[in-house]
């Protein structure tokens, strides 16, 4: 059983407040009222076209790459981090519209 519950909005706080501010004084012409498009490359691609790589999902129904790869450094060819790939995958509208032409298929 699991259950859902939704977040405040971020943009109540103060400090949030006086980060945007600073950030419009910054970069003048820059909206930050638009979001920004989703990334849509895969960061690990020797790995991301198996079909066993792990995925998630979010509220509107979109499909993620959760897969994790090893970042190395730079500078340093025996250091590395752990990162997610976090690449869109399919779009909620896209998948709608395969499933219904499958089941016009079939």
């Amino acid at each position: 059983m699991s259950t859902r519950m939704a977040l405040e909005e971020i943009g109540s706080s103060l400090n949030v407040e006086r980060l945007k501010e600073r950030l419009k004084k910054r970069f003048p012409d820059h909206n930050f009222d638009i979001p920004p498009e989703p990334d849509r490359t895969c960061k690990a691609r020797a790995f991301c076209n198996s079909k066993d790589k792990p995925t998630y999902y979010d509220q509107e129904g979109n499909i993620y790459c959760g897969l994790r790869y090893k970042q190395a450094d730079a500078n340093d060819p025996y250091k590395w981090d752990w990162r997610e790939c976090h690449a869109l995958i399919k779009e909620a509208d896209k998948q709608k519209e395969y499933w219904e032409q499958q089941e016009d298929i079939f």
